[in-house]
């Protein structure tokens, strides 16, 4: 079985290549504009692509730029094609998949919250998961970027997110994007650490032009 892994096309879907899949995954960042009602017609547009694939099950996590979702401007019953998981779980042929769109608070985005209450939020993720799709990357896991006043190189990820993956969930996937690539960081690509293979598959670079194809992986 093959899943397309893809995140952050920011309106930039119909420029991806679609391979031969069994199962698409969507890490969130359909759209980009911060207002939601702006935002409603920019991911309205994704979604009739995203359920027009030729591919036979589709799920998608919000991120922060998902305002429109978040906002309740498109719910899941407007896409039935498409398997919305906003910090929740599926199964797909003997796996289970958890989807959730919670990063850490980076001005006024959708599905941010402090870090600090963070860790409630990821101690409600079952020990049982298999395929663990976040918006965001755990701390010092392909989650590179530069601080807007030094500009020196920074890891931007969750921690708390990172203890629950390395001590407890310990899932065979977990897909993210949020961090794109940028100038002098690359943050596309794939890590294994222990039995967890970590992938960023942010299809935009930070400019917002489409780079990357996400990642397919066969389970």
């Amino acid at each position: 079985m093959k899943i397309w892994f893809i995140s952050d096309t920011h309106n930039e879907h119909l420029g991806l290549r679609v391979p031969e899949v069994d199962l698409v995954i969507h890490c969130g960042d359909e759209s980009t504009h911060g207002n939601a009602w702006m935002n409603e017609p920019e991911a309205r547009q994704f979604f009739e692509w995203y359920s027009s694939l030729d591919i036979s099950t589709k799920v998608f996590v919000p991120g922060n730029h998902s305002t429109a979702v978040e906002q309740g401007l498109i719910v899941a019953e407007d896409y039935p094609g498409v398997q919305f998981l906003v910090h929740e779980a599926m199964q797909w042929n003997g796996l289970k998949i958890f989807g959730s769109p919670y990063t850490p608070r980076f001005h006024d985005w959708a599905y941010m919250k402090k870090r600090a209450k963070l860790d409630l939020v990821w101690q409600s993720v079952p020990d049982d998961v298999d395929i663990l799709v976040t918006h965001g990357p755990p701390k010092g896991v392909l989650d590179l970027t530069r601080d807007i006043e030094s500009h020196a190189i920074v890891q931007v990820g969750c921690a708390a997110l990172r203890r629950h993956v390395d001590q407890r969930i310990y899932p065979r996937i977990h897909a993210f994007g949020h961090l794109h690539d940028e100038k002098g960081i690359s943050n596309f690509g794939l890590f294994t650490r222990g039995s967890t293979q970590f992938i960023n598959c942010a299809c935009c670079n930070l400019a917002g032009k489409l780079k990357n194809n996400g990642f397919v992986v066969e389970v």
